[in-house]
């Protein structure tokens, strides 16, 4: 097939793009011919598609809000691109003529790209597949969390508690554009265009449900681990604990850091911990290493700068277990199973898609969300039980080869392109009900 991948960054800053570019070299492992789509960034890997990408909102190497807000110009443009951007919808156009695609899938474009990617796509028959990343679709802060704590109150399409409580960057302006950007969105039926969405585990999947869109139009595939990469590997296990990741306030690493001083009290000597990623906002970063300061922890906390997946894979060898504190839902992550496919014991908070995945005990090890000592019993329980180690050690790589391997991602996505590209463009609604006519500011 000839597939177009469509994404706003193309470098590594989220778990989004760390599938781009497994999937990218998977399908084109396989036979697939692939083009990529983006935003023209200094950051961006190497493309031969490059020369389509579209402009950023505002400089090359300017690629968060945050870097937007203060210049006028820049603001404007993110207005643009908050609700429909013919720029983005012409530069496409081009890439379509010139690639003609069987199919698109389009992993993020909200906010950065906008629907106009719908739109392009739609005008050339290209028929259009969705992965759902995050919790964008249903909550406006992306990760249903308020306070850092969980909070649904729009699960069922409203808009205005986003608003009112200020969940998109503390702004209650900033939230009210974003809100009447979705209203917008809804109201002109883009999201009708899309043919299907894959949501990445039954969680997802629920929610999604919940949050009114049709089961017809989902697809559940869960995302993978690619065994090449990451497989079990004779070593030196036990040397460390490992957290590798993006460094924010949904990943819950106060918690972890808040742990390691509890098995510090209690033992005089924690194991250590390598904090692996990086932070989109530098004052969270620092943040975080006064935290470790303060506790008398920086002797065996170290933080390390991102990665490439090869060098992930490496990391494992020596693990003693892979940590997952978040505090939000999470979306089956790449760590997690890229963990137990290298056979690393995975501790992680009993929450949403992570509470789904993991049996505790059996193939994994779970902890009371949020709950530092809970969390420190479970490391302290792994560490003095090798019976327990070698159980999920075992366990792991049998339940990623199973359930999330590489092949059996390819064959269920693939198969979907060719049901969609087979069946043409249907395009009712993917709400329950008329988009056009769902209220949204209940």
């Amino acid at each position: 097939m000839r597939l177009l991948l469509i994404n706003h960054r193309y470098f590594v800053a989220s778990g989004a793009e760390r599938y781009l570019f497994n999937i990218e070299r998977v399908l084109q492992r396989a036979g697939h011919e692939t083009a990529v789509f983006s935003i023209d960034y200094e950051q961006n890997r190497g493309s031969p598609w490059s020369s389509y990408f579209t402009r950023p909102i505002g400089r090359a190497d300017q690629v968060y809000f945050d870097e937007h807000r203060t210049d006028p110009g820049s603001v404007g443009r993110s207005l643009g691109r908050l609700f429909y951007s013919r720029e983005v919808e012409r530069d496409l156009a081009r890439l379509i003529e010139d690639f003609r695609p069987d199919a698109a899938y389009l992993i993020l474009f909200l906010r950065k790209l906008s629907p106009s990617v719908l739109v392009a796509l739609h005008n050339a028959g290209v028929p259009i597949v969705v992965r759902v990343s995050d919790y964008g679709y249903l909550c406006a802060e992306h990760h249903f969390l308020r306070n850092g704590e969980s909070c649904t109150k729009c699960l069922g399409g409203r808009l205005l508690p986003g608003v009112v409580h200020g969940c998109v960057h503390g702004s209650r302006v900033i939230s009210a554009l974003d809100a009447a950007a979705t209203w917008y969105h809804r109201r002109q039926g883009y999201f009708d265009l899309i043919d299907r969405f894959v949501t990445t585990n039954p969680f997802l999947t629920d929610f999604m449900v919940r949050g009114g869109y049709d089961p017809a139009r989902l697809a559940c595939i869960p995302t993978f681990a690619d065994e090449e990469i990451f497989a079990p590997r004779a070593g030196d296990s036990g040397k460390y604990l490992l957290y590798a990741g993006r460094l924010d306030p949904s990943k819950g690493l106060e918690t972890l850091i808040e742990a390691m001083a509890v098995l510090k009290r209690r033992s005089g000597s924690p194991p250590r911990l390598r904090i692996v990623g990086g932070a989109q906002y530098e004052d969270y970063h620092k943040a975080l290493v006064r935290h470790v300061e303060r506790a008398g922890l920086a002797d065996c906390i170290s933080f390390e700068r991102p990665v490439a997946a090869e060098e992930v894979a490496g990391l494992f060898g020596s693990a003693t277990a892979s940590i997952i504190p978040s505090v939000w839902f999470e979306n089956l992550p790449n760590f997690y199973l890229e963990s137990i496919s290298a056979g690393v014991p995975v501790i992680a908070s009993n929450l949403g898609s992570l509470s789904a995945a993991i049996t505790d005990g059996e193939d994994g090890l779970l902890f009371e969300t949020g709950n530092a000592a809970a969390l420190a019993d479970c490391i302290a329980r792994l560490m003095q039980d090798p019976s327990l180690d070698r159980r999920l050690r075992t366990a792991g790589p049998l339940k990623a080869k199973a359930q999330y391997s590489a092949e059996r991602h390819l064959e269920l996505l693939t198969d979907l392109f060719a049901e969609v590209i087979a069946q043409g463009r249907s395009a009712p609604s993917p709400y329950s009900g008329s988009s056009r006519a769902k209220a949204v500011f209940e």
